[in-house]
């Protein structure tokens, strides 16, 4: 498997399928890899549920601060990242909450 720096993501091939980069490098069990993408009710259920199972999780806000200050906090998406060693964990954990 490939894994992309940029966008976290892996796959097979020479260039990532999400962000065009050619620069990859082969993916290990610690290389942090994107999960999903939810709304603020959901991320707060989704970031609980892998740190109680013992799995580490970077939570990225997608619209950034200014905007949450004029629009608010429920317009926010929050993409998740855990380790690739960990990823079939967390979606198998995360598959009967969503």
């Amino acid at each position: 498997m490939k894994y992309c720096s940029d966008c976290m993501r892996f796959f097979e091939g020479n260039k990532c399928e999400y962000c065009g980069n050619k620069k990859l490098r082969e993916l290990s069990g610690n290389d942090p890899v994107y999960l999903l993408t939810q709304d603020t009710v959901a991320a707060s259920g989704i970031e609980d549920i892998l740190k109680q199972n013992g799995i580490p999780c970077l939570k990225r806000g997608m619209i950034g601060e200014g905007a949450i200050m004029k629009l608010g906090y429920m317009f926010e998406s929050y993409q998740f990242f855990v380790p690739y060693a960990a990823y079939e964990a967390s979606k198998e954990l995360l598959s009967n909450f969503l």
